[in-house]
């Protein structure tokens, strides 16, 4: 009984198949809902992420934290000069996915850790820096690993391992992006928000006169979790400002970040560079940070 169960099922069903086919074929009903359309189409696209890099370079990435604050984001408008590529540097994107690397590096696209989102970010100094280094070592592979947010004091920088937080997120996107290479240097550019003046309103503690002693503690706690005691840092001295209402303690954290005393690190000066407001640089001051924060790389590792 059960056998001619079975066989009056399959019939039934094969008779209903075959006028689904004579009246209104699967193919035009796949093709009518994209079923198949979008599957090869988001297919394709993974596809073309995955194999953005060589074979040959995997695993060899000489990787790069760039973390801080808005000039570290970047905010500068595209240009010619600041629209190139490079096959030989990517970028571990906000979409924590690998892409040959292009301005603006912190693009927010398809962002994962909204804790670091910056929707207005543009052009800042990591490909410059990537550029930069690679004349100095034609052979480098080179990975960015853009971390920064807009607006954020020293104190929002330090140890937590949650992935709520600056650290911890930005601890998670490293472990991500590690299978590509090895953690090669941070990059760092911030100060400008302990510079400001403190508001009621606002549950961001500013440490002015303790920024250096609140940096170091950033560098121990990024190599010790990172297992790299000596890892190479970079860090940028804020240079001028226009509004010093606005920034009173702009002086005191520019004097604390040049008090800063640690094996492995490197300080680099802005002061120097044209400004598109009253705090954020211009492209061309982005180009020229980023090939400093390069030069004072390659000296401090050729030592």
């Amino acid at each position: 009984m059960e056998i001619w169960t079975v066989i009056f099922v399959l019939a039934i069903g094969i008779f209903i198949g075959i006028l689904l086919q004579k009246y209104y074929p699967v193919g035009k009903l796949i093709r009518r809902y994209g079923i198949i359309s979008r599957f090869l189409v988001k297919r394709k696209s993974e596809s073309r992420e995955i194999n953005v890099i060589p074979s040959d370079f995997e695993g060899k990435m000489s990787l790069f934290i760039l973390a801080g604050q808005s000039n570290m984001s970047g905010t500068g408008k595209l240009t010619a000069a600041s629209s190139v590529t490079d096959p030989r540097v990517f970028v571990f994107g906000n979409d924590y996915r690998w892409h040959l690397a292009k301005e603006p590096i912190d693009s927010q696209t398809k962002q994962v850790d909204k804790v670091s989102e910056d929707k207005s970010a543009g052009v800042g100094p990591g490909m410059a820096f990537a550029t930069e280094l690679l004349k100095y070592n034609p052979e480098l592979i080179i990975g960015l690993i853009p971390s920064a947010k807009s607006g954020t004091a020293i104190e929002q920088w330090q140890r937590s391992l949650s992935e709520d937080t600056l650290y911890g997120s930005c601890l998670k996107r490293v472990g991500a992006a590690s299978v590509m290479g090895e953690i090669t240097g941070i990059l760092f550019f911030q100060g400008e928000k302990d510079a400001q003046k403190p508001s009621q309103d606002s549950d961001i503690t500013f440490f002015p006169n303790q920024w250096a002693d609140k940096f170091v503690t950033l560098v121990k706690d990024f190599r010790q979790d990172l297992g790299k005691p000596d890892l190479p840092v970079v860090f940028a001295q804020i240079g001028t400002t226009t509004d010093p209402e606005t920034l009173p303690n702009w002086e005191t954290v520019k004097a604390q970040q040049a008090t800063v005393q640690l094996p492995a690190t490197r300080m680099i000066t802005t002061d120097d560079l044209a400004l598109q407001d009253y705090v954020h640089l211009t492209t061309e001051s982005y180009l020229i940070v980023g090939k400093r924060f390069a030069k004072a790389f390659w000296k401090l590792t050729q030592r």
